[in-house]
């Protein structure tokens, strides 16, 4: 009776520690990595389902589980900061003519696609308020000067958007220094163009990790390199695409980045984890 017991406990054992193998085996071939949760930032909104820069393509990165809603910051003619990628309007409404030289009635008159029309960023964060995460890019305006970061910080601070909710990226670093200066609590990206990735320097890098918590990379220039260059210089690495996200998106988590744009929310996290 004795024997017959033991082998009953042995051949319990033996299927208990099949099923986790194969279990095990299945979370490995589903592309999940436990513990891996890089930020998915919605690229003009989830832009490649809604009109880029516009309530509804804003609506749909939230719907979609986006982490942070991405706005590129223009200035118009009358010093209004507006959500606009391009320095004209020509591409995403049915006006024309460059930004800094239209007034704010005037763009606000276009439709930017469905009926929608352009918001101004204090359109944007008055409606959201702290109900989700923003991640803005700033630049020079025409004559190549700084002169939106006061006015940003401003409308962040009369809407009472908390720290932890922003980040602030930018190719010119003196835009980043200029936000730094003013409040250090702010967490900036430096961009970092395919030229300035290929001299990039450890001395570099520890230059801009003075201001910066993260670097911003050309998904194409990223490689396995690149990441562990960033990290071993204590700065995070969120990545960008050029029409490209499709193909190189999946190679990107591979890396392991920190971030991540996408034009579609809802299809990164499917790449990221596709057994869900």
């Amino acid at each position: 009776m004795k024997i017959m017991y033991l082998i009953i406990c042995s051949l319990l054992f033996l299927l208990s520690a099949c099923s986790f193998t194969s279990g095990a085996e299945s979370a490995a071939g589903s592309g999940a990595t436990p513990g891996y949760d890089p930020l998915i930032i919605a690229h003009r909104g989830a832009s490649d389902l809604e009109p880029e820069h516009t309530f509804a393509s804003y609506d749909r990165a939230v719907k979609d589980k986006a982490d942070y809603i991405e706005i590129d910051l223009r200035e118009t003619k009358d010093g209004e900061l507006i959500a606009m990628h391009d320095e004209d309007v020509n591409r995403t409404t049915d006006g024309e003519g460059f930004v800094g030289e239209l007034t704010l009635d005037y763009i606000e008159s276009l439709d930017a696609g469905g009926g929608q029309k352009v918001p101004t960023l204090r359109d944007i964060v008055s409606h959201y308020k702290n109900k989700v995460k923003y991640y803005i890019e700033t630049r020079s305006n025409a004559d190549g000067k700084i002169t939106m970061e006061d006015q940003l910080l401003q409308i962040l601070t009369e809407n009472k958007i908390d720290d932890d909710n922003v980040i602030i990226q930018s190719f010119d670093e003196a835009s980043l220094l200029k936000i730094h200066e003013r409040n250090p609590d702010v967490q900036l990206v430096r961009l970092l163009r395919k030229k300035e990735i290929q001299e990039l320097t450890t001395e570099r890098l520890n230059e801009i990790s003075t201001f910066a918590f993260a670097i911003g990379t050309y998904a194409g220039s990223t490689d396995k390199d690149l990441v562990s260059m960033a990290r071993d210089n204590g700065l995070d690495i969120h990545t960008y695409y050029y029409d490209d996200e499709k193909e190189l998106a999946r190679e990107m988590f591979q890396l392991k980045v920190d971030g991540t744009f996408t034009n579609n929310p809802k299809f990164a996290r499917e790449t990221m984890n596709p057994s869900k």
